[in-house]
């Protein structure tokens, strides 16, 4: 017998409303027009939620294995009742696949590019497939590109819970932020050694996700704007991580360029903490890089700009 469906919690509606601002924030001249792709889960709250300001969802569902068709007809049944039938398309499959291929299993493809794109990663972002690669972070490199080919200004809101975080991966990259910081004359060990021995995955993660996502950003001659970073807890208290970033094309110069969003921007975000559904931030105890006085208000990535300029 299947479980019953669980309905999300306070903390999630309130992440929920989070994100909504984000969307409404960046792309006021669209509401009402607005087309999503992502994984709204069987339930559709994300859709029900936000249905006043989006005329589409193009919502994936791969369902579980050897059952792949109940979930799948779950969610056309809740668009049904929820009235959202007429503005559901449904794609079936992995997620990550449909992003690199344009089409899902049964070929039908997604109408790519999108003006907000929700991927919701239960299963963690360091998902590894039968090659090595990180499959998720790849799907993201890919989304990104799809985008910026189409000149789409988009929000992509990223989430995931902290199972199986990759430390190879992720403390590699912290510790090569040390040496940019260091590179351009910031005191950074006592910064980066605090996110490196801090107790709590999310101050790591606050750091490498935005970092991932500003650097694939620009390969694409995209920037990046993040808004700070949510931690709560979840159903079953899963520890849960939701990231919101407004990617804007820029086709000023089509040559390579460091990621426009500042590292000190980055390491000096306060997080959004949600306990009972009540947002509050915080810095997690983590100290701010200082930057030296003689740049102003200039820090590491108005360095490496001014490096691409004169070399």
């Amino acid at each position: 017998m299947r479980k019953a469906r669980q309905r999300f919690t306070k903390n999630k509606e309130t992440v929920r409303d989070l994100q909504r601002d984000c969307i409404e924030r960046h792309l006021k001249a669209k509401l009402g027009k607005l087309r999503y792709f992502g994984l709204p889960a069987s339930t559709l709250e994300d859709a029900r939620a936000w249905s006043d300001i989006f005329s589409e969802f193009a919502a994936v569902e791969r369902g579980e294995p050897n059952r792949e068709w109940e979930l799948q007809h779950e969610l056309e049944l809740e668009a049904f009742k929820s009235k959202l039938f007429d503005k559901l398309g449904l794609f079936r499959g992995d997620i990550d696949s449909i992003i690199e291929k344009g089409r899902d299993q049964f070929g039908k493809k997604p109408r790519f590019p999108f003006d907000v794109v929700s991927l919701d990663y239960s299963g963690g972002l360091f998902y590894r497939d039968k090659k090595g690669n990180f499959a998720r972070l790849k799907a993201v490199s890919a989304l990104i590109e799809r985008q910026a080919t189409a000149k789409r200004d988009f929000v992509l809101l990223l989430s995931c819970n902290l199972d199986q975080v990759d430390q190879g991966e992720v403390r590699k990259t912290i510790e090569n932020l040390r040496t940019e910081i260091v590179r351009y004359g910031c005191a950074a060990d006592g910064v980066i050694d605090a996110y490196l021995k801090h107790e709590r995955e999310e101050a790591r993660l606050k750091l490498y996700v935005p970092y991932f996502v500003n650097v694939e950003a620009a390969k694409n001659h995209m920037n990046c704007e993040t808004e700070k970073v949510i931690f709560y807890e979840g159903n079953r208290s899963v520890r849960m991580m939701a990231f919101r970033f407004f990617l804007t094309f820029d086709e000023r110069t089509q040559s390579l360029r460091p990621p426009r969003e500042r590292l000190s921007q980055i390491i000096n975000r306060a997080l959004v903490e949600v306990q009972d559904g009540v947002a509050s931030e915080t810095l997690l105890g983590l100290p701010k890089l200082e930057l030296p006085e003689t740049r102003g208000s200039n820090d590491v990535n108005a360095a490496q700009a001014n490096d691409a300029r004169t070399s």
